[in-house]
């Protein structure tokens, strides 16, 4: 996942109410499999803007219903979950028509995962994130909190990246401590063994089938290996 997709995302200007074009979402992450950009977004609708429509509306889960369906197909790719999700995109539709003007975007949002279920492309995906982006900028345009403005597209390319680009874990060190000596295992110079019977060793030199090593009161001796 390139990062500076992200990057090139939060930089664009975008306008005040529309926020940026779904030609933009688009142009930066269409190369993305079409299910994992489905289930990152999902993820944003989830973190951002649901909580909203939840707390105004906490009967009300038709957008949930949409979200739980494209999951559902998702899993399994049934025609059951196909039909199930055409019907929760109309109930988004549904939704949207009764809060239009307050909450209309999250169910617009929600019905946009739905209805990718079986779009012929992604156009429901880059118009569920202008919904996200529109709705987060009417938040804080509501309270005349302009400067916060840019943060608000931040806020889903963060989530996005979260899905799309989770940070790599750091390989666990390798142990640098001695190593149990065995005639069955292999060894090089320098390297730590310690022996049940010799204590702690240090490899002086190896030949093929063979290793010198330094016990603790300064001696030599010499042990068998594997042959590489």
């Amino acid at each position: 996942m390139q990062p500076d997709r992200f990057a090139r995302l939060a930089a664009l200007r975008g306008d005040v109410v529309t926020g940026i074009p779904t030609s933009a979402w688009a142009n930066n992450l269409d190369d993305i499999d079409r299910e994992v950009l489905l289930r990152a977004v999902i993820e944003v609708i989830r973190t951002l803007i649901l909580p909203e429509w939840e707390s105004k509306r906490p009967g009300d889960r038709r957008p949930h219903a949409a979200l739980e369906a494209t999951e559902a197909w998702l899993a399994a790719k049934t025609e059951d979950h196909v039909a199930a999700a055409k019907t929760a995109a109309k109930d988004c539709t549904a939704a949207r028509n009764d809060t239009f003007g307050k909450d209309h975007r999250i169910a617009d949002a929600a019905r946009g995962m739905a209805w990718a279920v079986t779009a012929k492309d992604s156009t429901p995906i880059w118009e569920a994130l202008q919904n996200i982006e529109q709705e987060l900028l009417a938040r804080v345009t509501l309270v005349a909190e302009y400067h916060r403005l840019p943060e608000q597209r931040r806020a889903i390319l963060k989530v996005l990246q979260r899905v799309l680009a989770p940070p790599q874990e750091e390989a666990a060190p390798a142990a640098t401590g001695p190593v149990p000596y065995s005639a069955s295992g292999n060894f090089a110079v320098g390297q730590t063994l310690t022996h049940p019977k010799f204590g702690d060793l240090v490899v002086t030199a190896a030949g093929d089938k063979w290793i010198d090593v330094r016990l603790p009161d300064g001696s030599t001796k010499r042990l068998a290996q594997k042959p590489k």
